[in-house]
């Protein structure tokens, strides 16, 4: 179940600057509160709209800039190839 110091992470998350730890302890509170969500009898909407989950998810957001939507826009774009590179056996950049 969620303890104090999980609700104070969501907190201190906010000031973050390393994706890999930010992703890394967003992955083991998501485990936290599914099991929370279980014992409580809810479903996936509970779960994305918990509110830890929310200022992991915009801290994650903020750190890779997609909320600026043409930096989401070239980030597909550069999927899209990646994906039709490894399709046509190129190397990918």
């Amino acid at each position: 179940m969620l303890t104090k110091k999980d609700w104070e992470d969501a907190l201190r998350v906010q000031d973050a600057c390393n994706l890999i730890g930010v992703a890394r302890s967003f992955s083991q509170i998501m485990v936290k509160i599914r099991e929370e969500a279980d014992a409580r009898g809810e479903g996936t909407e509970w779960i994305n709209h918990h509110p830890i989950a929310v200022m992991f998810a915009s801290k994650i957001a903020s750190l890779t800039h997609c909320e600026d939507v043409v930096a989401f826009g070239k980030a597909y774009e550069a999927v899209e190839t990646a994906i039709k590179a490894f399709e046509d056996n190129e190397e990918v950049a």
